[in-house]
């Protein structure tokens, strides 16, 4: 009885891992790295609905199996291949970079399945802030990963200039443990 109680636990445990892992929710904002179709549904066996420009920002609202569901300008709602949207990621220009703000703060990684403050699920590529120092939405630098993150989340401990870094894995945290790093503030 044990023994089948066990096994039944372990097969379900497999199937949340499962579907957690090929499921997720962000709701964040991304960029396209490319000229890309956007399609009725996750395969390239639905109908081309319209299509995204490289280097366009949009809305990724979930994620499945390789193809991420998008909302296009016309409020329209699309799948289009994850290869080529990278989420919390925004190309920056010159002119952009000319405002940007450096600031040294303590960076902490997390990671889990929850909802943040602003009622998405964390992603990496997104960070948890003092809103009173970073508003929601702003985009952030970090040199150490050269990537853009997008601030949406805050947390208790969260007082002024301290960060959490969104992590997959909790040996990605575990490696990166608390660091002091120079972020550069770029603005929303």
């Amino acid at each position: 009885m044990i023994k089948k109680f066990t096994v039944l636990c372990m097969l379900l445990s497999a199937v949340i891992f499962t579907l957690g892992a090929t499921e997720t929710f962000a709701d964040s904002m991304a960029t396209v790295t490319t000229n890309l179709n956007v399609r009725s549904g996750p395969s390239t066996s639905y109908k081309v609905i319209g299509s995204l420009s490289k280097n366009k920002s949009v809305t990724v609202l979930s994620s499945s199996n390789g193809w991420s569901k998008v909302k296009l300008s016309n409020n329209k709602q699309g799948w289009a291949s994850s290869k080529y949207i990278k989420a919390g990621y925004t190309n920056t220009t010159n002119s952009q970079n000319k405002d940007k703000r450096s600031v040294n703060v303590v960076a902490t990684a997390y990671t889990g399945y929850s909802t943040t403050s602003t009622g998405q699920k964390p992603v990496w590529g997104t960070i948890a802030v003092d809103p009173k120092v970073i508003p929601y939405g702003t985009k952030v630098y970090i040199p150490k990963f050269d990537k853009v993150f997008i601030a949406n989340n805050c947390g208790g401990a969260i007082k002024g200039n301290k960060i959490d870094v969104f992590m997959n894995t909790e040996k990605q945290c575990s490696d990166w443990g608390r660091k002091t790093i120079e972020i550069q503030i770029l603005g929303k």
